[in-house]
């Protein structure tokens, strides 16, 4: 059995806001974040993303909360 789901398109104001929003990464680099339990890449996040990030991995359904300045710091770390 299947879920009927309402779309609609969202108002003109979200899509002025969706438009801005894709301007301004087009010229950021991204990486992914991996989930910690199966390795699927559970987000995408870019040069200017801050903060904690809440995701539910499509793959295995566990929800993580990643602080992206400290995944980029222990990246870089990493490298080195």
């Amino acid at each position: 059995m299947r879920k009927n789901i309402r779309v609609q398109e969202p108002s003109q104001e979200m899509q002025l806001k969706i438009i801005r929003a894709r301007t301004a990464i087009a010229s950021q680099k991204q990486r992914n974040i991996k989930c910690p339990y199966c390795c699927h890449n559970a987000i995408t996040v870019y040069e200017d993303t801050r903060g904690h990030v809440e995701a539910k991995c499509k793959k295995c359904g566990c929800v993580t909360v990643f602080n992206v300045l400290s995944m980029r710091r222990l990246r870089h770390y990493l490298h080195k």
